[in-house]
């Protein structure tokens, strides 16, 4: 009986040991390639009647980012879509290491309230907060 224990007993070890060996946590590296390449900023400017919102994507890989399509954006009023559209650019558009893309969209007549605005560019997302007087 003692010896059947035991041997279940390595047994248990045995497949413990190789289902932690199958486990592995994320390297630097690894972590890395699940971040974006891009990096984003967003500023928000009142110009009477029309609000400007101005967004940049800077590359900050080492290596060059091509960016099919233009942003999309997301414009939220009191926590409601009230605009959804996107800012077209060329096909596509080469960003080297360190280079940046700067856009604006310009929105016209926006009634009183508190906003949010979401601009997403090869899955960067980039959002602000404003109130529109």
């Amino acid at each position: 009986m003692t010896k059947i224990n035991n041997r279940n007993i390595m047994i248990v070890l045995v497949m413990f040991l190789i289902f932690a060996g199958c486990t592995k946590s994320n390297t630097e590296q690894e972590r890395n390639l699940s971040q974006s390449d891009l990096v984003g900023s967003i500023k928000v400017e009142s110009l009477g009647i029309d609000t400007k919102i101005t967004y940049t994507f800077k590359n900050q890989s080492e290596k060059k980012v091509t960016v099919i399509g233009g942003a999309r954006y997301k414009l939220l009023k009191d926590n409601k879509e009230v605009d959804v559209g996107t800012v077209p650019i060329k096909d596509y558009l080469d960003l080297e290491p360190g280079q940046d893309y700067t856009d604006r969209k310009t929105f016209s007549n926006l009634e009183p309230g508190s906003y949010t605005v979401h601009v997403e560019w090869n899955k960067t997302i980039v959002s602000a907060e404003f109130v529109q007087n």
